[in-house]
């Protein structure tokens, strides 16, 4: 067992590191609704700010491309005693020297291009993937926000059936003191309240899970809101569109196919790129020196020239270069194809499950109706004493507001998951900012 010290220890270095983390962060406000919620996406979060040094780095790797036919100068200091033979003009052993060298290159006949058009599209690809990341990053905090509400939603159900099992319990005791309850009749009611009184502790605790949850996909850890309000109900939902449509518009305009089409560009340039790489070089020289020992005309002070540098034998390098980067375009193509094999599956089980749910909200509507009657005629009876208590139509009122919320969220999430696929954010039900 941990001694109560060091328990307070850790409790307050924990309390600290929280407060650390969330320094400079307004707090989230109280109650929490869903616009709040979207708005308080935090880009420090992991996931963004790993797509973020990403497109960083495919930036960075692009200004080096761009950089490689940049002038480059170099001075070369050089401190040197000899021991000059007996032929030397000049008597002396300091040899030291300074020279200043220039080079640019002028043309690698479409090396240098084709790595550059490789790069350029590479961090275009790397901005849209940042995109994604974030609409992924917002539909995860969309599909946590309705957790906590559904997760209230269900400890509410499961308190409401706990309660109603306890009351009936504590009648069969005293009625079985009357010998009007069997033994048995007895243990079966403690039963169900026992189940009823752990399915409301599991409800509990996934509350709090989900509070912790919805804070930390925030990047808020330890901040989880204390009262969460949900959007009213019924949703504003779109109109599904065909599912023919949907497919057309996945070739046309999905971000994730649009991405993958992007890769198998840039592995084709990057194969031109290898094929281009034995191609002469043209670049431009010039040296500027000075020497403490002079040998008459073999050292000039400056000089300009032309180098042409022609490859002869490379040996396998080309060969391999070349088979490499045919293997990642061949790789690249086997990713699209997968992709857009998944995705098509994705929006097809998307667009059923839309249209399930859509059937399943009628069933909603016809369940709320039936049960807002049931409670209606259960306080009437409870009022004339011709029941017993409200507990079983209380119980299943809050069952039906559950059913109601979930299957409102699920069609939401499946919208903003279609939308996503798709590329069209009139499909969303909360459509993000531009």
């Amino acid at each position: 067992m941990i001694p109560a010290p060091v328990l307070a220890v850790i409790l307050i270095l924990l309390v600290t590191q929280t407060a650390a983390a969330n320094a400079g962060k307004e707090p989230l406000p109280q109650p929490l609704r869903l616009e709040s919620a979207l708005a308080a996406i935090d880009a420090g979060y992991p996931s963004l700010r790993r797509a973020r040094a990403l497109r960083e780095k495919a930036e960075r790797e692009l200004e080096a491309e761009q950089a490689a036919s940049n002038i480059e100068l170099e001075a070369r200091l050089e401190a040197r005693w000899i021991d000059p033979n007996d032929r030397a003009p000049v008597e002396g052993n300091d040899d030291s020297r300074a020279v200043v060298n220039a080079r640019k290159l002028l043309s690698d006949f479409g090396h240098s291009s084709h790595r550059i058009a490789a790069s350029q599209r590479q961090a275009d690809l790397s901005l849209a993937e940042e995109e994604l990341s974030h609409a992924r990053h917002r539909l995860g905090v969309l599909q946590q926000y309705f957790n906590v509400l559904l997760a209230d939603l269900a400890f509410a159900r499961d308190n409401e059936a706990m309660a109603s099992a306890f009351v009936s319990l504590n009648r069969a005791r005293e009625r079985r003191e009357l010998g009007q309850v069997s033994d048995i009749d007895l243990f079966e009611l403690e039963a169900r309240y026992q189940s009823a009184r752990g399915a409301r502790l599991r409800a509990l605790q996934e509350q709090r899970r989900a509070r912790a949850e919805l804070g930390e996909i925030l990047n808020r850890p330890g901040e989880a809101p204390a009262q969460v309000l949900g959007p009213a109900l019924p949703l504003a939902l779109p109109e599904l569109p065909d599912i023919g449509s949907l497919l057309e518009a996945v070739d046309r305009q999905s971000p994730e196919i649009a991405i993958r089409r992007g890769e198998v560009e840039v592995a084709q340039r990057r194969v031109a790129a290898a094929r281009t790489q034995h191609r002469p070089r043209l670049s431009a020289e010039a040296q500027v020196g000075a020497w403490v020992r002079e040998f008459g005309g073999d050292r000039n002070p400056a000089a300009v020239g032309l180098v042409l540098e022609i490859p002869l034998y490379q040996g396998r390098r080309l060969g391999a270069a070349v088979g490499q980067a045919t293997a990642e375009r061949h790789k690249a193509q086997a990713d699209l194809d997968l992709a857009m094999t998944e995705v098509r599956s994705a929006v097809r089980d998307l667009f059923y499950e839309i249209e399930a749910l859509l059937i399943q909200r009628d069933e909603v509507t016809a369940r709320m109706d039936y049960r807002e009657l049931y409670i209606d005629r259960a306080r009437a009876l409870y009022d004339m004493e011709e029941a017993a208590d409200l507990g079983d139509s209380m119980v299943q009122q809050s069952a039906a507001a559950h059913f109601n919320a979930a299957t409102e969220y699920a069609l939401a999430l499946a919208f903003e998951r279609l939308a996503l696929m798709v590329g069209d954010r009139s499909l969303s039900p909360f459509p993000p900012d531009s």
